[in-house]
């Protein structure tokens, strides 16, 4: 896709709606943001799962781009009268990835029911059905909590840091030669050239990219033994995504 269509885009997928959450004053930080480095601006989130899936989407290599509270959604209903309305939703995030179809998101802190969820969730389906696009319904927070610890940790390297530009290409040829070597035992290899702790955030930030592998299922620290295949599963699996079908 074209820079001239991602304009198209931005302009037709920008917010519906300003971030809001009634509970925000008895629960403290669910209302926030950060600057996304893959949209270049700032990205709001109303809860905590909200935020951990726009990390993830930032560490991602296959997310191109994402749009949050991106269209509005007409949910039909039925007054005392039998007489019919309509009542506006904003799914959470729309989702463009790499060789697949866009997908509607729906954010939600647990599996539990009701009928307007259902019924929220098969207007949606239609909706995004119509448009090409899957719709599908998350539940971050339920992770288990050593990936939740690795998606918040790594999302603070996404940025390079300054010493990126003078270490970055050696850190890559000694990483092909210590073959699955720990994080700690490639840092280390650099004294007395460089500071091993400088060569550190390097490596998170390669990680953080996608251009180097760890298990996200084991908390990372200095003993993560660096991987071959991605550790990054398919964004479905990571989050026990449902897609909905009718």
């Amino acid at each position: 896709m074209t820079e001239l269509n991602w304009i198209e885009k931005d302009m037709e997928y920008g917010p519906k709606r300003g971030v809001n959450n009634k509970l925000s004053w008895k629960i403290h930080h669910n209302i926030g943001g950060f600057y996304s480095n893959k949209m270049e601006k700032e990205v709001e989130y109303e809860s905590l799962g909200e935020c951990l899936f726009y990390y993830f989407l930032e560490l991602d290599p296959q997310t191109v781009r994402y749009y949050v509270q991106p269209v509005e959604v007409a949910i039909p209903y039925y007054t005392k009268d039998r007489d019919k309305g309509f009542w506006t939703h904003v799914p959470d995030v729309l989702v463009f990835r790499a060789e697949e179809p866009p997908s509607l998101f729906q954010i939600k802190e647990s599996k539990e029911s009701t009928d307007q969820h259902s019924l929220v969730n098969r207007v949606c389906t239609r909706y995004a059905a119509e448009k090409g696009w899957r719709y599908e319904v998350v539940y971050p927070k339920m992770l288990p909590k050593e990936v939740i610890y690795n998606i918040n940790y790594l999302h603070g390297f996404t940025r390079p840091r300054r010493a990126f530009k003078y270490w970055g290409e050696e850190v890559m040829e000694r990483i092909k030669f210590f073959e699955e070597s720990s994080i700690d035992e490639i840092c280390t290899s650099f004294a007395p050239k460089a500071d091993p702790l400088m060569i550190k955030p390097i490596i998170y930030h390669l990680i953080a990219k996608g251009i180097l592998h760890v298990d996200l299922y084991k908390k990372i620290s200095s003993a993560t033994k660096l991987i071959s295949k991605p550790g990054v599963l398919q964004l479905d699996q990571m989050f026990n995504a449902e897609e909905i079908v009718e």
